[in-house]
């Protein structure tokens, strides 16, 4: 598998980066059922036969439960792979902020629960968890100067975001957000300030947590954590927090026709799906949730799409895109990307 820089950073990077939120330990959440650990690590095990190094987890994944996993899993070959993390909880619907002196001590505590001594980037994991933005930058600087950081980047940073990140001395090699057929408002702003600093997009649920794999036909159908999104009526679940009716019917007219599209040009959809995302300007990797060493096997499966295939695939979803319109958040009842 190929390598991508992130950025201008010296960070080489797959271009299928395994999402580790379902390394859970056996301990099912909101959004994943329970995984057990061997599962996780014979998913690592493939993952680097595959020629995947790029492994993403974070502090609130089972507050640093995926963390612990991922280490194990990697015994003996951490020189070998990129592990992003993330610093940054919520309470609730609340974010919490965090000082200097927080993010030091998350940044601790990642590092004993992967048992290493550096993690090659380091995120911020929302906007509305830095207390000062200036201070934030500081102190990523300084874990940068330590070695106990190689590289700092964020996630669900918007246009404001960036900028204010930017104008207060920082400069990120990524910036990790939700993006693939079903959910394009970085379209509208963000992904062109990101190209215009070279920031390099990190894309998160490239299969809207499944539904682009062509198992879902109906609501329904889809697990109730993971009716939480935008795509779905509030009223779907008691965990959806968004307070929207949600756009059931024009979601699943939409997967229906990439679905019939696929089927047309015998390529798999998910596949489709995911060569999608990458064929994107600016983005340089897909991360990817596994619930098998099998399923990581199709998804590595990526296919050079045709230009008038990629035009098809967009065209499928463009009435959803002009729906959702350029607000990213697919959770929150008020955004927290600016």
């Amino acid at each position: 598998m190929n390598r991508v820089q992130l950025g201008s950073s010296d960070l080489q990077v797959s271009p299928i980066c395994i999402g580790c939120w379902q390394f859970n330990g056996g301990k099912a959440d909101e959004t994943w059922p329970a995984q057990q650990e061997q599962v996780s690590k014979s998913i690592v095990d493939k993952a680097i036969e595959l020629g995947v190094n790029f492994f993403d987890t974070a502090e609130a994944y089972g507050n640093h439960g995926s963390e612990v996993v991922l280490s194990r899993c990697l015994a003996g070959r951490r020189k070998d792979v990129i592990i992003g993390s993330k610093y940054g909880l919520h309470k609730g619907a609340q974010a919490i902020q965090y000082s200097a002196t927080d993010i030091e001590k998350a940044l601790t505590d990642s590092l004993q629960a992967l048992q290493t001594d550096y993690i090659d980037l380091y995120q911020v994991h929302w906007s509305v968890n830095m207390k000062d933005v200036t201070e934030t930058i500081t102190e990523l600087k300084r874990q940068q100067s330590l070695g106990r950081i190689r590289q700092y980047g964020f996630c669900n940073f918007g246009e404001q975001d960036i900028k204010d990140f930017y104008d207060a001395g920082g400069v990120s090699c990524s910036n990790q957000l939700p993006y693939n057929l079903l959910w394009r408002p970085i379209e509208f702003k963000i992904l062109p300030a990101c190209q215009e600093r070279n920031i390099s997009v990190l894309a998160y649920s490239p299969l809207q947590q499944g539904l682009l794999s062509g198992r879902f036909h109906q609501a329904a159908d889809v697990p109730e954590g993971r009716r939480r999104t935008r795509h779905f009526s509030k009223d779907s679940t008691t965990m959806s927090r968004h307070g929207q009716v949600g756009a059931e019917t024009e979601t699943f007219k939409t997967i229906s026709a990439i679905r019939e599209l696929c089927n047309k040009a015998d390529i798999p959809m998910s596949s489709a799906a995911l060569s999608w995302v990458l064929s994107q300007q600016g983005v340089a990797s897909v991360i990817v949730g596994c619930r098998t060493p099998e399923q990581l096997q199709e998804n590595c499966k990526l296919i050079q799409l045709s230009q008038d295939i990629q035009k098809q695939l967009s065209e499928c979803s463009e009435e959803l895109k002009n729906m959702f319109g350029p607000n990213p958040d697919m959770w929150a009842e008020t955004s927290r990307v600016h």
